[in-house]
This record gives structure tokens, sequence and C-alpha cells, in this order.
């Protein structure tokens, strides 16, 4: 507002004594009020809700939505999945093998210190 203000202010004469213009006026004309309810509102009856209503909406749109994902899934061959599985169960062999080496080699440790 105080722009306004200014800017009217140095828009009018110099020789100008009048004041500057009021941005608002001076009172507001009150509007007409609507006329109040009679009475207090009937409000329908609500059915009851099933607790579980959510999984109807969203069982359908849940299960579009697995099957579009596993057609963008690439499968591998059978012949991958073969190879693959040889590896994974090399790499757990030898894991198993080094980390009972390893628990036995502490187990001597701890027995020959401590009895």
């Amino acid at each position: 507002m105080a722009r306004a203000q200014r800017r009217r202010a140095a828009t009018a004469a110099p020789g100008d004594s009048q004041p500057a213009e009021s941005p608002r006026p001076a009172t507001r004309p009150s509007l007409p009020r609507p006329p109040a309810a009679p009475g207090p509102i009937a409000r329908p009856e609500t059915p009851k809700r099933s607790p579980f209503g959510f999984l109807k909406r969203l069982q359908p749109r849940f299960v579009a939505d697995i099957i579009a994902e596993l057609r963008k899934v690439t499968w591998p061959s059978f012949q991958e999945t073969r190879y693959l599985t040889i590896v994974v169960a090399i790499v757990a062999v030898v894991m198993g093998l080094f980390l009972g080496a390893v628990d036995l080699l502490f187990g001597w440790i701890i027995e020959r210190l401590f009895f």
C-alpha cells in the first residue's frame, strides 16, 4: 500500500495541497445474510462398512501390477540357470569349509591357552 500512496504523491502536481486519496473506501457495504436454517439438519444414515473393505479395492490392481512387472522380467535360459546354480553350490561349499576351518583353528587356540 505504501507504494501506491508514494506513486499518487509523486504524480500529484508540486503546488497542489490536496492530500493523497485513501486506497480503500471508509466504510464497506454490508452484504445481506442468508436466512438461518429452521432446525437441525437431518443426516442420512451411513451403512456399516467392513473393516476389510479396502482389500477389495487393492486386490485386483495389486495382481494386475504384479503381472505387468513379471512380463518385464528377462528370464534366464535353462543353461544359465543350471550354471548359476552350480556356481552358488560351489561357493557355498567353499565358504562352509573355510568357516569350519577357522572355527576349528580358534577352538584349538582357545583349548591350548586355557585348558
